[in-house]
């Protein structure tokens, strides 16, 4: 009887694997199908690399560029599943606002090349998320108003939104289906529409040509 206790154990873990993996793969189906709905609504495209891959989204939103993606991070212990959405703007602006709790603290190498790539962290009076940047006045002049950030706070569960070259870009842990849904997803770009009208209303006019927010972002890449 002893001898069959490993066959059994490594069953029962087969069978728990198995069920995850479907389990996983009727999420991503299902999103895959609210995408798909969303994208009709704005004008765009739903597409995944292989039928097993999270699915992405690519249109556009009051007239700007849109993408909806999956990208996978990593802290010292965990990989962290983030639905990322990628706004454009008009705006020149580079502005890095990192989750002060949660999964936000990577590890040492990519905090270095983090520090390379964004900068320091800068001290914003109230401001409920650590700021970077490489030109600090710059981000004080962005996030002087107390008001605003009051409502950025309203943004807490997001571990990053960049302001980068031309996009708007917000990251969360993603939490279920049920966010990916086409009410859901409206609201939530609703919410970083205001967003990007805001830091556009503070972007320096005449050292920034474009107007259509074409620009694109190299720092998040659409990844899973």
């Amino acid at each position: 009887m002893i001898s069959y206790i490993p066959l059994t154990f490594f069953g029962i873990i087969g069978v728990v694997g198995l069920a995850f993996f479907v389990h996983g793969f009727v999420n991503r189906q299902k999103i895959y199908a609210a995408f798909s709905d969303l994208a009709s609504t704005l004008s765009g495209h739903a597409g995944r690399s292989a039928i097993w891959a999270y699915p992405y989204l690519s249109g556009s939103y009051e007239g700007r560029p849109l993408k909806i993606f999956f990208h996978t991070s990593e802290n010292h212990t965990v990989s962290v599943l983030n639905l990322v959405v990628e706004l454009g703007l008009s705006s020149p602006d580079r502005l890095v606002l990192l989750q002060k709790d949660g999964f936000r603290e990577p590890k040492p190498e990519a905090k270095t090349r983090l520090e390379e790539e964004v900068g320091d962290v800068v001290a914003i009076p109230g401001c409920t998320f650590d700021v970077r940047s490489k030109d600090p006045a710059r981000a004080k002049e962005l996030l002087s108003s107390e008001a605003f950030c009051r409502e950025l706070s309203t943004f807490s569960p997001y571990n990053q939104i960049l302001l980068w070259e031309g996009s708007l870009i917000a990251g969360k842990q993603f939490e279920g289906v049920p966010e990916t849904m086409p009410q859901a997803m409206m609201e939530t770009l609703g919410r970083l529409g205001k967003l990007a009208r805001h830091f556009e209303g503070l972007a320096p006019k005449h050292s920034f040509g474009s107007s259509d927010g074409t620009g694109h972002s190299q720092t998040v890449r659409q990844g899973t």
